[in-house]
């Protein structure tokens, strides 16, 4: 099993071998990151119910590869801009998921859709 110090080595590594720094901004990655999360809803668009449940069913394995290789675009995607502002993706998620820990309260939200927003994307008056 990999751990995720790994998996940024092997994405800069990529990167560098391929002499694409030079390309890199950080424009450039996030519109990248969004291109690949929309290969994905391309995939997903217009399906129904059946068509995840036969996903999860393993009898459609060939939509399952589709979704994974366009997940993994994703991942890369967030490993380069990582890589390129030169900070710890690992550190940035746990941050994040203790700030979503404390504004999803499991006792105020638990079997609930709701949509809480950030503290830093209120909306100004």
């Amino acid at each position: 099993m990999s751990d995720i110090k790994e998996l940024e080595g092997i994405a800069s590594e990529f990167i560098d071998k391929r002499d694409w720094r030079k390309f890199h901004t950080i424009k450039d990655l996030a519109m990248n990151c969004s291109v690949e999360s929309n290969e994905l809803l391309e995939i997903l668009l217009w399906r129904d119910k059946e068509f995840e449940n036969n996903i999860l069913n393993g009898k459609d394995n060939k939509s399952l590869e589709m979704i994974k290789n366009e997940v993994s675009d994703i991942l890369f995607s967030c490993f380069a801009i990582a890589d390129h502002l030169h900070f710890n993706l690992e550190g940035a998620y746990r941050q994040k998921m203790k700030e979503l820990d404390k504004r999803y309260d499991p006792d105020k939200v638990k079997g609930k859709l709701v949509k809480i927003p950030s503290p830093d994307h209120k909306k100004e008056d």
